[in-house]
């Protein structure tokens, strides 16, 4: 089961960027994102115990109720998979056809990967995208176990292809999060989407980075 002792502070911080008053009005820009970064902090930080980068179906939806009264308790609001639309199969594999640590070892570039992702400069990687990058092309490749290559490739990708694929990005960050504690970019594939944010890590806490356009603005000043 989920060790919540050891991920204490990480739980404390949550509950804060959740807190009830304030859980439904910022939850796109502070609650959710934080929220899902836990939860893929917490299952990676329990497969170095498992070997395992997900739960089982059985386990999931228990653990996922004992997360919301860890949160609630601790002044987190109610409801908050509602808010957040966080499922069981969140702590899953959902459709990643890779979930055991030794085969994801054996079928990924773990040291690029990991050379990519453990020391992130938010504004390059905002416009370059060096860790976005290895995560999703070490996630299209465990994707590919249970595909047709061809049909993994083009602009015609099938909609299961592309849900298999961003699965399998949850199941890649899982492992960066066993290997690297908070790593910084760990929230980069959640935090913001429609709104164009880059998220950093900062003692726990995801915090806004730059915007998009921000970030260019930036580059065209070097």
């Amino acid at each position: 089961m989920l060790n919540f002792t050891a991920a204490q502070s990480l739980i404390s911080i949550t509950s804060i960027d959740c807190w009830a008053a304030f859980a439904p009005l910022l939850a796109n820009v502070i609650c959710c994102p934080q929220l899902h970064a836990t939860l893929v902090i917490l299952v990676g930080q329990l497969s170095k115990e498992t070997g395992v980068l997900a739960l089982n179906r059985t386990l999931a939806k228990p653990c996922l109720s004992d997360i919301e009264q860890v949160l609630a308790g601790q002044g987190a609001g109610d409801g908050l998979n509602q808010v957040c639309s966080i499922h069981s199969s969140n702590l899953t594999e959902a459709s990643c056809p890779v979930k055991d640590v030794d085969e994801f070892e054996n079928m990924v570039n773990s040291s690029e990967l990991l050379a990519s992702c453990e020391k992130i400069d938010p504004v390059k990687e905002c416009c370059d995208q060096v860790c976005q990058g290895a995560i999703s092309d070490a996630a299209t490749r465990l994707a590919l176990k249970a595909s047709d290559p061809l049909s993994m490739d083009g602009p015609h990708v099938l909609p299961q292809h592309t849900t298999r694929i961003n699965d399998c990005k949850t199941v890649v960050l899982r492992w960066l999060a066993s290997i690297i504690i908070l790593v910084t970019s760990l929230a980069l594939l959640w935090g913001g989407r429609s709104l164009g944010w880059s998220w950093t890590l900062n003692g726990g806490r995801i915090v806004p980075g730059m915007s998009m356009a921000l970030c260019l603005a930036s580059l065209a000043k070097w």
